[in-house]
């Protein structure tokens, strides 16, 4: 097992990934080799790619897209330690939204599994 680096690219920067593919190549590997969440640009477009800290395959992290953004969210982790205390309302906004998707997946897997044991 290795480790997973997440990414996440706005679109509305894709004209300067089709314009500039070396470079959006080479940026994503030296991303990959960082260990820490940053950003980095493609040609003119400043902020295009949000970069996760890589995590080893059998760390569990959670990452939630809110916001124009993705933010990890991981009990055990400094980045999420950083978020809490800079952006306490958003942080809770994604908590509430990590709780009702919780609920609604057990909701569909308890429905899904009366389904599969009346079969």
């Amino acid at each position: 097992m290795g480790f997973l680096t997440t990414f996440t690219v706005y679109n509305d920067g894709i004209d300067q990934i089709e314009n500039h593919p070396k470079e959006f190549g080479k940026k994503v590997c030296e991303a990959m080799r960082r260990n820490e969440v940053h950003t980095f640009g493609v040609g003119n477009y400043a902020n295009l790619v949000n970069v996760q800290k890589p995590r080893h395959a059998d760390d569990c992290t959670i990452y939630v897209h809110s916001g124009n953004t993705v933010s990890e969210m991981n009990a055990y982790s400094e980045d999420t330690g950083k978020l809490i205390e800079s952006h306490e309302a958003f942080f809770m906004k994604m908590l509430t939204d990590i709780e009702y998707h919780l609920k609604e997946l057990k909701r569909r897997y308890k429905l899904f599994s009366l389904i599969q044991n009346s079969k």
